[in-house]
């Protein structure tokens, strides 16, 4: 069995755990109150013969038993005197010896009946072994247990998974269960696709992540997604329970705008999990403002109504009993001083960080860091509390530009403006050639690379090791720092020049663009930061750049005159290079390289059969025969291209036809035994699609056609959806919507 030892649960939450197992146990309803003329009652109920049982709580994990016993006499009893039930119920969270119960009977004698009224950690855990169901509704007993993590960790099938995992039961201690974890988890039952959103800060990766820890113990396998929708489809196993976790899935920091192409696959893969929703969940995070600038940019957004699937986190959603629990379950853990807690206390000061405008989780953990404020004396803690949070964006102020030199800055700054983790032998790289630019001769601090690696982790920067005996991967210690120094640096173009000509990564370049389209660069400074990469790397005879990197300036820059000379050498480079990780980029910087006459139609040509035979996917396909239309109108012949790309389109949609074509396309509209009708359905939408990523041309679809598995498609299709409940809801019991209830220090 799992031996608890209740550390990970506050002390109401011991409470509510108490009257839950003893609820189970005597087959009654238990009530609860707040403290106050009944002080020293945790909950009650009253016999046949109507006579009052009061039950009491004492959650001191961390005390002897000797001192807790002293308590339970001078304390306790004066109080179980003046309530005189007729019987007295205790539970404590601390281990019980025989003669422990029998020194807590005398303590409380004579209200104390039998010594199976004391309850202890032993007695606990016996009833939570013939009960899983009680197991189930407190998941945070079991997030922190040793036994049960090693078995959720070793269920992860990706790396990045068991990470997930581990992250979600660190978090877990502190988690504070609200009405919008009840919500969330309907929702997901419900539709089996939820889309949490909020601003940043409100706690959406948490309230997700938790979402998983649950789903891990009923036996679903967890995949988190890492930069896009295909991961989760390699993946997809019908008849196995899973659940798709897609964090930030519309772009990190400010708005990364997605192709056509990977929103058509998102929705296409909400609409496969919301019908299979009897095993599969999928889970994704966006930021609310990030999220409607997507839906303008994404058609299939709005058409497929994903609204319905969103589930937003607002500062003004969470009531003020669940900002109080958020502060509490902070508090409880934070391993802050006890002057520092007592400061919160004073006054009920804790109501008024409750019903600030600013209120937020991320910055209720950074004012109850330890670490954080191991500088601050108690008397100085609340004007800090209350500049905090008038003043969110300080936060991060102060451990940049105060603590860190101008090494360790670079470094930072580098991290966030690639736009996701990087790992640290890429970054050690774009390091090195950041300080050796002679715009960095100036620099002062601590240069050596790896002594600022160990003095930021922790503290702006997170280091983890995606798999053992590979690189590490280094990524921004919150995300709001990064949102902070795209902020801070929006004016600085010679700084941002010099960072982003040091990447040479495809996410960076993604950072830049962000930095223009949400109008935080200047479109000019945009543009004249791409000029200045593109010229750098022609310098460089593109030694060490990869063709999509530098497809992808070409496509995204607009001053072409003074850099014709770069932008020749860089078509020059991309259609002479090895095809290598995709050509996504490239087939368009082709193209337009076409239309400004840069490259002869027969390179061009060459280009396309060279890619189709590296088994292009349905952006890569898409591009190639936008490539192909264009150099239509230059009157070469083309059959044999044509041929290519048949082959390449085929072989395609062979292996991937489940995931182009939605069954609802093909059994929508027609009854289970209409086969025929079912066939042309499918004829009919296999040609839509190869329409819709610009197959000009009749092509013979018949192996694509084949290649769809009709009869367990349809068996499949016709499933009806179970009723059978996936997360029990905990018994109902009476709580009193009072902070000073929560906050009460009996």
């Amino acid at each position: 069995m799992h031996e608890y030892d209740f550390k990970s649960l506050n002390d109401k939450e011991f409470e509510i755990l108490s009257t839950d197992i003893l609820s189970s146990i005597l087959g009654q309803r238990i009530e609860r109150f707040k403290p106050g003329r009944d002080s020293g009652v945790d909950g009650r109920f009253f016999n046949t013969a109507n006579d009052e049982i009061v039950i009491q709580c004492k959650h001191w994990t961390n005390t002897p038993t000797s001192q807790l016993i002293r308590a339970l006499q001078t304390k306790e009893l004066p109080k179980v005197k003046l309530l005189n039930p007729k019987r007295y119920i205790l539970v404590v969270s601390n281990s019980l010896s025989r003669a422990n119960k029998e020194a807590i009977q005398n303590a409380l004698h004579p209200h104390i009946k039998s010594q199976s009224d004391i309850l202890g950690k032993e007695d606990l855990n016996d009833a939570i072994l013939k009960n899983k169901q009680i197991e189930l509704r407190h998941y945070k007993l079991w997030a922190n247990s040793t036994e049960i993590t090693k078995y959720l960790l070793n269920k992860a099938i990706f790396d990045r998974s068991a990470y997930l995992l581990e992250e979600a039961i660190i978090a877990a201690k502190t988690y504070a269960v609200t009405s919008n974890h009840e919500q969330a988890l309907e929702k997901l039952k419900n539709l089996g696709v939820i889309i949490i959103t909020g601003e940043p800060g409100i706690g959406k990766t948490t309230l997700a992540e938790q979402i998983c820890l649950i789903h891990a113990a009923e036996d679903y396998e967890i995949i988190k997604i890492s930069e896009e929708i295909s991961e989760a489809e390699a993946v997809y196993e019908t008849d196995k329970n899973q659940l798709f976790y897609f964090d930030d899935f519309l772009g990190r920091n400010y708005l990364e705008a997605l192709s056509g192409h990977e929103g058509a696959h998102i929705v296409n893969f909400i609409k496969r999990v919301n019908r299979d929703k009897r095993n599969k969940r999928f889970v994704v995070t966006s930021r609310s403002t990030i999220l409607n600038q997507g839906k303008l940019l994404i058609d299939l957004f709005r058409n497929y109504k994903i609204d319905r699937n969103e589930y937003e986190l607002s500062a003004s959603r969470l009531t003020e009993l669940d900002k109080a629990k958020i502060l509490y379950s902070q508090m409880w853990h934070s391993g802050l001083p006890p002057a520092h807690i007592d400061t919160i206390y004073d006054q009920k000061r804790y109501r008024e960080i409750i019903k600030h405008r600013n209120f937020n989780p991320r910055l209720i953990r950074f004012i109850l860091d330890p670490d954080r404020i191991e500088n601050i004396c108690e008397v100085d803690y609340w004007s800090h509390i209350k500049t905090t949070l008038n003043n969110p964006s300080e936060i991060w102020e102060n451990p940049f530009d105060v603590q860190q030199d101008d090494f360790a800055r670079a470094i930072t700054l580098l991290v966030a403006l690639n736009g996701r983790s990087i790992n640290e032998t890429e970054l050690s790289e774009s390091y090195a050639r950041y300080i050796s630019l002679p715009e960095s001769a100036n620099l002062k601090g601590r240069r050596d690379f790896l002594a600022n690696i160990k003095h930021l982790t922790g503290s702006l920067l997170n280091r983890r090791l995606a798999k053992p005996n590979e690189d590490a991967l280094l990524d921004l210690f919150n995300p709001s720092l990064g949102d902070y120094l795209l902020s801070r640096y929006s004016n600085d173009t010679p700084t941002l020049r010099s960072a982003f000509i040091s990447l040479r990564s495809l996410s960076s370049l993604k950072t830049l663009t962000d930095l223009t389209n949400n109008k935080i660069l200047l479109q000019q400074s945009g543009q004249s930061i791409l000029a200045s990469i593109l010229e750098q790397a022609h310098r460089n005879q593109f030694l060490n750049y990869t063709p999509e990197y530098i497809s992808k300036i070409i496509t995204e820059s607009t001053i072409k005159e003074p850099n014709k000379q770069a932008i020749s050498g860089a078509i020059e480079f991309i259609t002479t290079a090895p095809i290598d990780k995709g050509f996504y980029y490239t087939a368009d910087a082709i193209r337009l390289a076409l239309s400004w006459e840069l490259i002869s139609a027969d390179r061009a040509n060459k280009f396309i059969v060279k890619a189709c035979d590296e088994f292009p996917e349905h952006g890569e396909l898409e591009r190639l025969l936008a490539l192909y239309a264009k150099l239509k109108e230059t009157g070469i012949p083309l059959e044999v291209t044509r041929c290519f790309l048949e082959e390449a389109i085929i072989s395609y949609f062979n292996d991937n036809v489940h995931e182009e074509i939605e069954d609802s396309d093909v059994f929508g509209s027609v009854d289970y035994s209409d086969l025929t009708a079912a066939q042309t359905n499918l004829t009919n939408t296999i040609e839509e699609r190869l329409s819709s990523i610009g197959v000009t041309w009749e092509l013979d679809s018949q192996s694509i056609v084949e290649a769809y598995d009709i009869y367990s498609r349809r068996d499949h299709y016709f499933i009806p959806d179970s009723d059978e409940s996936e997360y029990s809801r905990p018994r109902q019991v009476d709580h009193v919507d009072q902070i000073d209830d929560l906050f009460s220090r009996d």
